[in-house]
């Protein structure tokens, strides 16, 4: 916990913090939220985020923190806000915990936060003719959490189809996922996996494998002579 507000009492209380604080009215001097408040803060990326700088400040329990409707969001830029807590005595909070990425595109409008992209997704021939999916999934920084894995194909058409999936996957956390599919007929598959959140926003991901299914064996070898050495 850190008491920030009595930095403003260099100034005799007259900063934008103190303003937002109401620590001004003690020129910076006293804490005057007997019941504490949550500030807001922001940054381009989470080491760069302005704790010195308080955008907004509402109540101990507020549920909603809006940042001034001055502060501009530049097209195709992110933004990190933060929200800490600070108590009856002044003492904020040194946490991350409440921190969110907003992402805004060419339009001017937030992009939805999607889960991350799977870790590229292997592929094999199995018996029976059928092909092996396998993939690895990491929540390290994640816009929204899984709920599922949806496995597309293109059925030999050579383009996968997104608007119907194959498959979906439950998602059960960090760890390798996998998908068996039914018999197919011999020929070259595409296949895609794209983790889907609770919303039924995908992550965004253009990556593709290729797998062909084949009845020859491989070629053995010949060993022409063998001797010791």
């Amino acid at each position: 916990m850190e008491s920030k507000f009595l930095k403003d009492a260099l100034f005799g209380g007259m900063t934008s913090n103190s303003f937002k604080l109401g620590t001004v009215l003690s020129f910076g001097w006293f804490w005057m939220r007997v019941s504490g408040c949550t500030v807001l803060y922001r940054g381009l990326s989470m080491e760069t985020i302005d704790f010195d700088g308080t955008l907004a400040v509402s109540e101990y329990d507020s549920t909603l923190a809006a940042p001034p409707d001055y502060l501009e969001h530049n097209i195709d830029t992110t933004y990190f806000y933060v929200v800490r807590r600070v108590n009856v005595c002044g003492n904020e909070e040194q946490t991350l915990a409440g921190a969110v990425k907003i992402a805004i595109d060419s339009n001017g409008d937030i992009i939805e936060p999607h889960p991350n992209s799977i870790f590229k997704v292997k592929a094999k021939q199995i018996a029976g003719g059928k092909v092996e999916l396998i993939w690895f999934y990491s929540p390290f920084r994640q816009g929204a959490e899984p709920v599922c894995f949806n496995v597309y194909y293109d059925n030999g058409t050579g383009e996968i189809d997104y608007q119907n999936k194959l498959s979906a996957i439950n998602y059960n956390g960090r760890k390798f996922y996998s998908y068996t599919t039914g018999a197919l007929v011999l020929g070259k598959y595409l296949f895609a996996v794209r983790a889907e959140d609770l919303s039924g926003n995908e992550d965004e991901s253009l990556a593709q494998v290729t797998v062909g299914l084949s009845d020859s064996s491989p070629t053995p070898i010949n060993i022409l002579s063998t001797e010791s050495i």
